[in-house]
């Protein structure tokens, strides 16, 4: 286990001391902030405490904090899975955006967690690295990718991860993919076998024309944005069953395509989407969730089990 090298701090806050990272904590967390905003479904009530860490440092202070405080406390990536109730969340929400940076060094490239995995797949592509071509339309973070082993396309995060930095209290692990348990969207973190938050990846890449990578990720995202229906959506709301037809095809046969409670609609293009059009309400798209889950239930016998991540208003109701 080793302290973070100042090279991966991911801007001038890092040069910060400590101390002075936690003197001025509690006047940068704030208070009843509208997790609507932070979310691509745009619906969740206020967060009672809210932060995004500049660097790993600030990150370590605001979870001592929180410890200290006996503040419940989640982590949340760009917000592109999950929903959270009307009532919001009672406790602290530390949101990890503002962990920025990246580098590449020869086939390999390092990015911190809060960047965006969309924008680390075109800085790979353009600069003639292949391997990250299907994630240059995937909306997340770095982190979040990990931890969910994202992926599209046939391919996934796993196919080219070399390792993550793992914050596991005041210092960062790196371990290899092959600890993370990288399996269809879901890793070690989400099964809680492995405890830590990520906050960097490396990957290992190849190298390639950059016009011919271009190329593919150009048609890669043309394929995803014909499928993905305009408007707030969180992407696939369930996972693919291990055997037999996909989720979306499940839903599509199921009839569950234009399905509506309240302000949420199973996409017509898409079955295995919800397009929100409110902000207050949670509500009708978890239970939309529940009656889609349903009717494939019903129809084929088939339990979907959900792609996105709930959150409660307390942890202990979880």
């Amino acid at each position: 286990m080793t302290h973070l090298p100042p090279a991966m701090r991911t801007d001038c806050d890092g040069c910060r001391p400590r101390k002075q990272v936690l003197a001025s904590l509690e006047c940068g967390l704030l208070r009843s902030i509208p997790l609507w905003n932070h979310t691509s479904l745009r619906i969740g009530g206020a967060a009672r405490l809210f932060a995004q860490p500049r660097n790993t440092d600030a990150l370590v202070s605001t979870l001592q904090w929180a410890n200290r405080n006996s503040q419940p406390s989640i982590i949340l990536g760009a917000g592109t899975n999950v929903v959270f109730p009307d009532a919001g969340f009672d406790g602290l929400v530390i949101q990890t955006v503002r962990l920025h940076g990246h580098r590449i060094d020869g086939p390999r490239l390092w990015a911190a967690a809060g960047e965006r995995l969309s924008d680390i797949a075109w800085t790979a592509t353009r600069s003639g690295l292949s391997g990250l071509e299907w994630a240059c339309g995937i909306p997340g973070t770095v982190g979040g990718s990990v931890v969910m082993n994202a992926g599209a396309h046939g391919a996934q995060v796993s196919d080219v991860l070399q390792s993550a930095e793992v914050l596991v209290g005041d210092a960062v692990e790196t371990l290899p993919m092959t600890e993370l348990q990288l399996g269809y969207r879901t890793s070690a973190f989400c099964t809680s076998q492995l405890k830590g938050i990520v906050v960097g990846a490396s990957f290992v890449l190849q190298h390639h024309d950059s016009t011919a990578c271009i190329g593919r990720a150009r048609r890669m995202l043309a394929e995803r944005l014909a499928r993905i229906p305009i408007g707030a959506s969180a992407g696939s709301i369930f996972r693919n069953p291990a055997d037999g037809p996909t989720a979306g095809e499940l839903l599509d046969r199921a009839g569950c395509k234009g399905m509506r409670i309240g302000r949420a609609l199973v996409s017509l293009p898409h079955a295995n989407i919800i397009v929100n059009e409110g902000t207050k309400n949670a509500e009708d798209v978890l239970s939309l969730i529940d009656a889609m889950k349903q009717r494939v239930l019903d129809v084929f016998g088939v339990r979907l089990s959900e792609e996105v991540v709930r959150f409660t208003r307390r942890l202990d109701d979880r």
